[in-house]
């Protein structure tokens, strides 16, 4: 009885495995589309591009200046401080205002629409800031071990002990009261978070072939710092970076709003929320869209961290 059974042609299992190593040496690209891939993480790069695009183009999109009082200048009759917002769809006679007034009748959308400008840097540099300090003792503490380690790690732990508000704040009040000053702050208080994981990445790639081969070629400890142990201990660093985001964004906004960051006049959605906190229920306008910014920015950062986490984790199996 013959045998119909047709034997698979080798060609598009070698073609296969072409594939799978193109992608293998490309690992970058790969995380790539795997992060495009991720729901969460496509938002939050939608959010962020949005707010990058509005820091970018503030000068265009904003209606007023943010620091100029429309009282005697906006038309004949002078416009009231704490006006409601004006949409133009429903018969507003003044469709300029589409966010209203605060206080001191100075034009809210102008105001939220600059605040990028003063928090979204804020968060950035404060991060850079950190995640380098903070990478440079947790790589000298885990590959120099002994005594070195105990003291770099017993300062992170005492860093870490203190609240890291509470910190911030008695930080900017030794410091004094002003945006630069919270920067420096938050960029302190978060330092202790990435020291701890590169420490702990270190560790567990300094005992590796490569590591243990290019230190018997007579490499220094820096070259092998910064030339294999770093490099492959990037993705925890780079997902917490983008979530340290978020989290520094609130953090000047917190200390602003207490008093201790960004100064009146400068609109920052802190200083913004300070100013309008005692009209919360009279004018809630004034709260609800400076907070609503804050909102945006920080959900933005936590879900790109979160699809960052995901596409960067070797362990989780895709098709």
């Amino acid at each position: 009885m013959a045998n119909n059974t047709t034997l698979q042609p080798e060609k598009p299992k070698e073609t296969a495995v072409l594939e799978t190593n193109e992608r293998s040496d490309n690992p970058w690209l790969e995380a790539w589309r795997n992060l495009m891939r991720n729901r969460s993480a496509r938002a939050g790069l939608i959010i962020i591009g949005f707010l990058v695009f509005v820091l970018i183009f503030a000068p265009v999109i904003a209606t007023h200046d943010p620091l100029l009082s429309m009282i005697g200048i906006d038309g004949e009759v002078p416009p009231l401080p704490r006006k409601a917002p004006c949409i133009p769809l429903f018969g507003c006679e003044e469709p300029m205002h589409i966010l209203g007034l605060d206080l001191n009748a100075r034009d809210l959308f102008s105001r939220v629409v600059w605040g990028t400008r003063q928090s979204l840097p804020v968060g950035f540099i404060a991060v850079s800031i950190s995640i380098s300090v903070g990478t440079f003792l947790g790589l000298v503490a885990g590959y120099a071990g002994g005594w070195l380690d105990n003291l770099i790690m017993r300062i992170m732990d005492v860093v870490l002990a203190f609240p890291a508000l509470l910190l911030a704040i008695a930080i900017v009040t030794i410091l004094g009261p002003g945006l630069i000053n919270a920067l420096i702050a938050i960029s302190i208080v978060a330092i202790p978070s990435y020291a701890r994981i590169a420490r702990a990445s270190t560790i567990s790639l300094k005992e590796q072939e490569y590591v243990t081969a290019e230190r018997a070629l007579g490499a220094t400890p820096g070259r092998i710092l910064f030339t294999q142990i770093l490099p492959n201990a990037l993705t925890p660093l780079i997902v917490q970076g983008t979530l340290g985001v978020g989290t520094a964004v609130l953090d000047a906004a917190a200390l602003s709003f207490l008093g201790l960051g960004a100064q009146p006049p400068t609109p920052e959605w802190g200083q913004i929320l300070s100013e309008s906190r005692n009209y919360v229920f009279t004018s809630p306008h004034m709260v609800f869209f400076p907070g609503f910014a804050i909102m945006l920015t920080v959900l933005g950062f936590n879900l790109l961290g979160d699809g960052m986490r995901d596409a960067l984790d070797p362990r989780l199996n895709r098709n």
